[in-house]
C-alpha cells in the first residue's frame, strides 16, 4: 500500500492550517460582535467558556473593530504560505492527496481541516463549544462551516449539500453523530472525521486494518511471474496504446476480462495496472453482495480505492448478471455506485457484460481470457518448470496435450509435483508425481452421473488380435502426439471441432471392451469414467441433453476419458420419425453427435449391436474397433493370462481342452477362473481341473448352456 509517511512538510503544512482556520475563526468573532453579541457570562464563568479566554487562546487577537483589515492581509500571506508548501510536497501531504483523490473543493477542504483540528489540538473543543454556545460540543457542526467559510447567504446555499447523505462528505470522508436519531436540526449536528481517514491523515499508516480477508490489494513492487500467450501480449499492446491516449482521462477506463475460471484473468490485470504504477484492490462481489452491512461495507471498499489512487477489480462478477430477487436492490446500488467512482475499474467475470447504463460511456477495453491452447500449455509447463528436476521421461509436450490445464493449475501441479519428489531420496519429479498432481487439480463432479473406474489392466493384459490392438494404439497415439498435430504443426488452428478422439467398442459381452478402455485410460494416464446410463436418459423432454451437457461439461474440466457401456438405448440408430417421441429421440441422438465433435478429450462407446448405428454416425467416429469373438487360439491365452502368479495350481490343468471345448469369451472365462478358485480355498487345495469343470458349468447355465458330458471326454467325471 501507499504509506505517507510523517514528516516535516506535513506538519509544518498542518501548522499552517491551523493558523489559517484561527484567522477564520476571529474573523467570526468579529462579526458577532459587530452584530451586538452579549452574553451575562460571568456568573457561568467554569461552566462555559468566555470570550475573554478565547480571545487569550487566540494569542491575544486585536479588537474586534480592527479584525476585518487586519484578517485580509493575514489569510492572504497564510495561504501564499500554504501554496508554497502545496508546490513543494503536495504527494506526501495527506490531506493534499485525499483532497485530489475525492476532488474536493475548497469548501469541502475546509470542512474536512475543521473536523481534523480537534484530533491536532484540543483548544478547539473549547472553541467550538463556545462558538456553538454548548459546552458539551467538542466537534464543529455544518452550521459552524457555513459562518466561517461562507460570506454571503448565496455561499451557503450552494454547500448546502456538501453534508448530504450521498456527497462526497457524507458517504466517503466524515460521519455525523447521531445519523440514526436525536434531536436538534442537521446544521447542528457534530461531525468527526471517520476513523480510517484520521488514521490516514495523522499517521503512516496506509492501508485499512478493518478490511476483511477477501479484500486484497496487489502492489506496483510486487513481483508477478509474466505473462504468455498471444492474447495476454495483444491485450497488453491494446491497454498500453489505450492508456497513453486516454491521458489524463485514464481513470475513466473500464477493463473487461472475461473467460472460464482460472485461465488467468485477475494475473493480467495486475500485469497491467502495475505497468502504470497504480496498486489494484480485488473484491470478491459474491462475499461483498452477501455481507450484512452491505452498504457500509462497499463504501469503505470505494473509499479506500479512491484513497490510495488504485484501481477497483471486482471479480466474481457473474453474480451481478444473475436475476436473484434476493439481490436485486444491492445490485443497483452497486451500479450506481460504480457509474459515479472517479478511478479505473476491472471487472473480471466468466461471461461478457454489456452495461446500459453510464458506465457503458466509459473509455472502454473488453477482450475474453480462452483457455491456453496446447502450445500456450506446453510454454507454460516449460517456464514453470525451471530450477526443477525432471525424470528424462517425462515430456511437456505430451503433459500439454494429455492435461487441459490454465496457467494457474500448471503452476499449482508443479509445485505439488516437486513438493512429492522431495520426499523421496533422490527429489527428482517423476510421471507419477505430476499426473498426480494434474488430477488434483482438476475439480470436477463426474461422479454425480458416472462411476470412476481405476485401471489395473495394461497391454499385456489384453488379448486381442493385431489388428484390435493397432487400432488401440493408433487412438493412443492421437492424444499422446496431438500437441505436435495440433500443436507444432498448425492443425489446430485449422480444426474448429473434431479434435478429440472418439472410438466405438462393438462385440459380444465379455470380449474385452471395458478392458480395453482401462488399458487406453492407464496409457494415457488419465480418469476413466463409466457413465450410468439410468440417470442420463430421461423420459422428460429436454432432460437428456442436460445431463449430457453436464457430462461433457464436467468432463472437460478434467479432461476426462467418457466410457459409455451398453450405449445401444442411447446411441442406436436414429428411428423412422412416427410420432413427437421419435422426433425427440432423433433430436437427443444429434445433440450427442454434436458434444461428441465439440469434446477435445477421449470418449469411448460400447455395444453389443453394431448394426443399430447408422452411416452419419460412423462417419464421425475416428476409430471403430470390433472385438470378435475370441478363438480357440486366443482363449487358450485368456485362459492362462486369469491366473495370477500368487495363485495355487494343480498340474492337471489343460488350458487347451478348456479353451477348444468352453465356447466363452473372456467375461466368461474370468468368472469361471475366479468360481473356481473360490472353491479350491474352501477345500484348502490348489486350483484343479475338477473346480474349473464346475465353475464352467455354472456360468454356461447362466446363458442356457448345458455342458454335455462327451464334450467333457476324460473329465466329464471329475
Amino acid at each position: 500500500m501507499t504509506n505517507f509517511e510523517p514528516n516535516h512538510n506535513q506538519w509544518n503544512y498542518y501548522e499552517e492550517m491551523l493558523r489559517w482556520l484561527d484567522i477564520h475563526l476571529m474573523r467570526l468573532l468579529a462579526v458577532r460582535a459587530q452584530q451586538g453579541e452579549d452574553y451575562p457570562l460571568d456568573q457561568m464563568r467554569g461552566v462555559i467558556v468566555t470570550e475573554e479566554e478565547v480571545v487569550q487562546l487566540l494569542e491575544a487577537a486585536p479588537p474586534a473593530t480592527q479584525l476585518w483589515d487586519a484578517f485580509a492581509e493575514r489569510l492572504a500571506a497564510c495561504e501564499e504560505r500554504l501554496h508554497a508548501l502545496h508546490i513543494q510536497e503536495a504527494g506526501s501531504i495527506p490531506i493534499l492527496v485525499v483532497a485530489d483523490a475525492f476532488s474536493l473543493n475548497r469548501f469541502e477542504l475546509g470542512c474536512l481541516f475543521l473536523c481534523l483540528s480537534v484530533e491536532l489540538d484540543r483548544k478547539y473543543e473549547k472553541l467550538f463549544g463556545y462558538l456553538l454556545d454548548d459546552i458539551t460540543c467538542k466537534s464543529p457542526t455544518p452550521e459552524l462551516a457555513m459562518q466561517l467559510f461562507c460570506r454571503t447567504a448565496t455561499e451557503r446555499i450552494e454547500v448546502w449539500t456538501t453534508f448530504a447523505q450521498k456527497s462526497k462528505l457524507g458517504r466517503l470522508l466524515l460521519f455525523t453523530e447521531g445519523d440514526m436519531g436525536g434531536s436538534g436540526s442537521w446544521l447542528s449536528r457534530p461531525l468527526k472525521l471517520d476513523e480510517r481517514l484520521l488514521h490516514f491523515l495523522t499517521t503512516r499508516d496506509g492501508g485499512d486494518a478493518s478490511l476483511p480477508p477477501w479484500l486484497s490489494w496487489s502492489l506496483p513492487d510486487q513481483g508477478l511471474e509474466p505473462l504468455v500467450g498471444e492474447s495476454a501480449i495483444h491485450l497488453q499492446e491494446r491497454f498500453d496504446t489505450l492508456w497513453e491516449t486516454a491521458g489524463a482521462d485514464s481513470n475513466r477506463l473500464l477493463l473487461h476480462l472475461h473467460g472460464p475460471t482460472g485461465v488467468g484473468k485477475r494475473h493480467r490485470v495486475k500485469h497491467l495496472f502495475h505497468r502504470v504504477r497504480r496498486p489494484v484492490l480485488f473484491v470478491d462481489a459474491e462475499r461483498l453482495i452477501r455481507e450484512e452491512a452491505f452498504s457500509r461495507r462497499l463504501q469503505q471498499v470505494l473509499r479506500e480505492v479512491q484513497l490510495l489512487r488504485g484501481v477497483l477489480c471486482l471479480h466474481q462478477f457473474e453474480v451481478f448478471l444473475t436475476e436473484e430477487v434476493q439481490t436485486v436492490g444491492r445490485k443497483q446500488l452497486v451500479m450506481d455506485e460504480l457509474e459515479s467512482f472517479s478511478g479505473p475499474i476491472a471487472i473480471v467475470a466468466k461471461s461478457q457484460w454489456k452495461p446500459e447504463n453510464a458506465l457503458g460511456k466509459r473509455i472502454w477495453l473488453e477482450m475474453e481470457v480462452p483457455s491456453p491452447d496446447e502450445t500456450e500449455r506446453r510454454r507454460l509447463w516449460e517456464t514453470g518448470r525451471v530450477g526443477m528436476s525432471f525424470s528424462q521421461e517425462i515430456d511437456v509436450g505430451v503433459l500439454a496435450g494429455k492435461f487441459k490445464l490454465n496457467a494457474g493449475q500448471i503452476n499449482q501441479a508443479l509445485h505439488r509435483a516437486n513438493e512429492m519428489a522431495m520426499q523421496t531420496k533422490d527429489g527428482i519429479i517423476t510421471k507419477t508425481h505430476l499426473h498426480e498432481a494434474c488430477f488434483l487439480q482438476m475439480r470436477h463432479a463426474l461422479e454425480k452421473h458416472a462411476t470412476r473406474l481405476r485401471p489395473k489392466y495394461s497391454w499385456e493384459d489384453l488379448i486381442l488380435p493385431e489388428e484390435q490392438l493397432t487400432l488401440l494404439r493408433n487412438a493412443c497415439n492421437q492424444v499422446t502426439y496431438r500437441n505436435v498435430v495440433l500443436g507444432e504443426w498448425g492443425f489446430g488452428r485449422k480444426l474448429s471441432y473434431g479434435k478429440g478422439v472418439s472410438m466405438l467398442f462393438a462385440g459380444p459381452p465379455g470380449t474385452g471392451k471395458t478392458m480395453s478402455a482401462e488399458v487406453v485410460a492407464k496409457e494415457l494416464g488419465l480418469e476413466l469414467f463409466k457413465i450410468d446410463l439410468s440417470q442420463v436418459i430421461s423420459k422428460y423432454i429436454g432432460e437428456t441433453e442436460k445431463n449430457l451437457h453436464h457430462i461433457f461439461s464436467e468432463a472437460k474440466i478434467g479432461n476426462a476419458i467418457l466410457f459409455f457401456d451398453e450405449a445401444d438405448a442411447l446411441f442406436g440408430k436414429r428411428s423412422e420419425v412416427k410420432d413427437s417421441h421419435d422426433k425427440y429421440a432423433n433430436v437427443e441422438t444429434a445433440y450427442l453427435l454434436q458434444k461428441m465433435e465439440e469434446y477435445e478429450g477421449v470418449s469411448i462407446l460400447a455395444t453389443n449391436l453394431l448394426q443399430n448405428f447408422d452411416e452419419a454416425f460412423m462417419r464421425r467416429i475416428n476409430y471403430v474397433v470390433k472385438f470378435p469373438f475370441p478363438e480357440p487360439y486366443y482363449r487358450e491365452e485368456i485362459w492362462r493370462s486369469m491366473f495370477p502368479a500368487d495363485t495355487p495350481r494343480a498340474a492337471d490343468i489343460d488350458f487347451e481342452f478348456l479353451a477348444s471345448k468352453l465356447h466363452i469369451a473372456g467375461g466368461g472365462i474370468k468368472n469361471v477362473v475366479l468360481a473356481a478358485s473360490f472353491l479350491a480355498a474352501s477345500e484348502g487345495t490348489p486350483v484343479s481341473m475338477r473346480h474349473l469343470i464346475e465353475a464352467a458349468k455354472q456360468e454356461l447355465k447362466k446363458t442356457g448352456k448345458l455342458l454335455l458330458k462327451e464334450d467333457l471326454g476324460e473329465y466329464a467325471n471329475r
